[in-house]
């Protein structure tokens, strides 16, 4: 086995030899649409929309919601009928786990929440058994 070669210097030499200007850090732009689902409707899709918000009582029918979030509108629309499925999409609607949305605009924001606690209290309700366990 052969010897590794080594030379002594100083500290300073030593740092000045091996610190290199780094390049700046790449800005990472957030692009978020490539891990999006593709858009499916930007449009009210009229003959889903509307026998669900005809079934809803007047006081939490979205208005604001369908014209503005044509695509959220449509996605629960088509939940509606699985509750536990459509649980799931209100809380990821309502709460921001990745910590940079910046919200719905106040109105749709109401709409939705009228439109959760309606589900949360005659929708999914019916979907328990006598024992307390989730049906569906």
């Amino acid at each position: 086995m052969t010897d590794i070669p080594f030379e002594k210097i100083s500290v300073e030499e030593a740092h000045n030899s091996t610190w290199q200007e780094l390049p700046p850090p790449k800005v990472l732009d957030k692009n978020w649409g490539a891990h999006r689902f593709p858009l499916s409707q930007d449009k009210p899709d009229i003959k889903q929309l509307m026998p669900w918000v005809q079934q809803l009582p007047p006081e939490v029918r979205p208005r604001q919601l369908v014209i503005q979030y044509a695509r959220i509108a449509n996605k629960l629309a088509e939940l509606w009928k699985h509750p536990i499925a459509c649980e799931k999409y209100f809380n990821a609607l309502m709460i921001d786990d990745r910590g940079d949305r910046q919200g719905f605009p106040a109105d749709v924001a109401l709409e939705l929440a009228a439109l959760q606690a309606y589900f949360t209290t005659h929708v999914l309700v019916q979907h328990y058994s006598v024992w307390g366990d989730r049906i569906g």
